[in-house]
């Protein structure tokens, strides 16, 4: 199997004409090995084509999307070792066989799409590197001299003009630009249930099931980038845990970073509830329980060794839980920044009602972006206008409910709310008796943490 390595720190300032100092400083190199650790020539030169050529770096493209096209473009390297492809066979088969295979490992259109178009990119600096392989054309080919048949097409957006490669093995797959889609309240039940019933892990104990529970709360509660989440540590959780011994004081989650937008580099703090710092915290006791003699101070740690995981494997992480588990299908539209998403939506959505209790007037939208704004630290209201409507209906959906929970912690809102569901499976007779009776009992045992 191919992998890629990246020199997270490299010294590459003499390639580097940029004179901010977190672009000197925040510069990852990729290198793509093949099987044994071998160098791969030829994937490498294209990484370097792509990286703007050999006289400058971190320049256009930034290095973190050079890393990216790098680690899109091993997945083609991958399949080619593992089906004993050489450079010079590739055909167009050899694309059709690729994006089946990309298809039955349940990858978004869009992501393939994008896989699609690096590999046609890498076939077609290939054909100009080696012209005698007569791999790939982007005009007529009568005669079938070549092996692959690509076009290269245009695109506006804006006042934006563009090119992207296309085959047609990608027919079919759709690439849109898609609502925001948050986490609604019955699909976080769901998500917090697959840790239970998923693939990815045979044999489920307290250690997954926390973890899995921690991850999900503290995306939920912060609405932090995945990036961002790995960088909140045990300390920053016990010290919000301080006000756990007083009733009338609010937990807050200090410190978290930002690391994308006007404001990167920067942090933000969380108000949250006692409920979800207690599931965090729970987690926390039982890694430094099985681990004692940790020298880090991650929050994320892995199962075995008890060190740090790494950003990628947290993003990864969910959607290999999600896509083994039964709730593959209903869940598939979402992702970890989904969760981002909903924090958005409803702080929004408690910002609108508590403004419109005050009374009516014209800039209640306005004013409840600006509240969101002060938590998220999004740059402008702008940024924020798409969510408006999501608020509204989510308000609206509320405010016809039997009951209202708004002000419930979440933790406690949607395990009654995964009780009513039970309930209601069984009175259609979709689950039977002890079936019941166990997710039941198993959710109320749930409710143990916060006694």
């Amino acid at each position: 199997m191919s992998s890629v390595v990246v020199a997270k720190d490299p010294n590459l300032k003499f390639l580097n004409t940029s004179r901010r100092i977190d672009q000197n400083n925040d510069c990852p190199l990729p290198m793509i090995l093949k099987k044994g650790g071998k160098f791969d020539w030829d994937a490498n030169s294209f990484i370097t084509h792509y990286g703007g050529g050999s006289q400058t770096y971190n320049i256009r493209p930034l290095a973190k999307t050079v890393q990216k096209k790098a680690y899109s473009l091993n997945l083609f390297c991958d399949f080619l070792e593992d089906n004993s492809i050489n450079l010079s066979e590739i055909n167009d088969s050899t694309l059709y066989q690729y994006i089946k295979e990309s298809k039955d490992r349940n990858i978004k259109d869009g992501t393939i799409i994008q896989h699609g178009r690096t590999a046609i990119e890498y076939i077609d600096y290939l054909s100009k590197m080696y012209p005698e392989w007569k791999l790939g054309t982007t005009g007529k080919d009568s005669d079938k001299i070549f092996s692959v048949h690509y076009e290269k097409l245009k695109f506006k957006k804006g006042s934006i003009t563009g090119e992207y490669f296309y085959h047609e093995s990608l027919v079919g797959l759709i690439n849109i630009a898609s609502e925001v889609e948050y986490v609604h309240d019955h699909e976080l039940v769901m998500w917090l249930d697959a840790i239970n019933c998923t693939t990815n892990h045979p044999r489920i104990n307290t250690f997954l099931i926390s973890r899995w529970e921690a991850l999900t709360t503290l995306l939920d509660v912060t609405g932090s980038r995945i990036s961002e989440a790995h960088e909140i540590t045990r300390t920053m959780i016990k010290k919000a845990a301080d006000s756990l011994f007083i009733s009338d004081k609010q937990p807050i989650i200090r410190n978290i970073p930002i690391r994308k937008g006007k404001y990167k580099g920067k942090t933000r703090s969380v108000r949250t509830t006692h409920e979800d710092i207690q599931v965090i915290l729970l987690y926390v006791h039982v890694i430094e329980d099985m681990f004692p003699d940790m020298e880090h101070d991650a929050l994320f740690v892995d199962s075995v060794t008890g060190k740090p995981l790494k950003s990628t494997y947290l993003k990864n992480y969910a959607k290999k839980v999600i896509n083994g588990s039964k709730y593959c299908e209903a869940l598939r539209h979402l992702t970890n920044h989904s969760f981002r998403h909903r924090f958005i939506t409803l702080n929004i959505a408690k910002s609108i009602k508590k403004i419109s209790a005050q009374g009516s007037f014209s800039s209640i939208l306005s004013v409840a972006s600006n509240a969101c704004r002060k938590v998220t630290m999004h740059a402008n209201n702008e940024s924020l206008s798409h969510y408006v409507h999501l608020a509204t209906e989510y308000n609206e959906k509320n405010d016809q409910a039997d009951i209202d929970m708004s002000n419930v912690s979440p933790q406690i809102r949607i395990r009654v709310k995964k009780m009513i569901s039970i309930a209601n499976l069984f009175r259609l007779k979709e689950i039977n008796e002890a079936e019941a009776l166990d997710s039941l009992l198993s959710t109320i045992d749930g409710f143990k943490k916060f006694t």
